[in-house]
């Protein structure tokens, strides 16, 4: 008995030792950020309001349908971000890159921050 124990020790012991902890890492493709200083004379009147057509390749048609994009106009010393659509701004995105619109044309420089934001689409 004792030597039936002691096998049902052993085998039962090398299982557990055996066992590995497996440690998976989820890995993603980093958000991207694209800074753009638009000058002025840069905006484009057409149909009543000023235009600004900003080119982004990076916004592919995979960050177009699955991921996001969030665009921001900064304050006019940089200091804080306004996310878009706010004020009199508002933008339309679309493969390749992104037009802003605006009421009025802006008299300083403006600073537009693109973040493209990776996401897994799980539809």
């Amino acid at each position: 008995m004792k030597r039936l124990t002691l096998l049902l020790l052993c085998i039962t012991t090398l299982g557990l030792v055996s066992c590995q902890k497996d440690t998976i890492i989820n890995q993603t493709t980093p958000n991207r950020t694209i800074v753009f200083d638009m000058a002025p004379n840069q905006w484009v009147l057409s149909n009543g309001e000023y235009f600004l057509d900003l080119n982004i390749p990076e916004l592919d048609d995979i960050n177009f349908y699955d991921e996001g994009v969030l665009v921001y106009t900064a304050t006019p010393n940089f200091t804080s971000y306004y996310q878009l659509p706010y004020g009199d701004f508002d933008y339309e995105a679309h493969i390749g890159g992104i037009s802003i619109s605006c009421a009025y044309r802006p008299t300083t420089t403006i600073r537009v921050k693109v973040v493209l934001i990776a996401a897994e689409n799980v539809t």
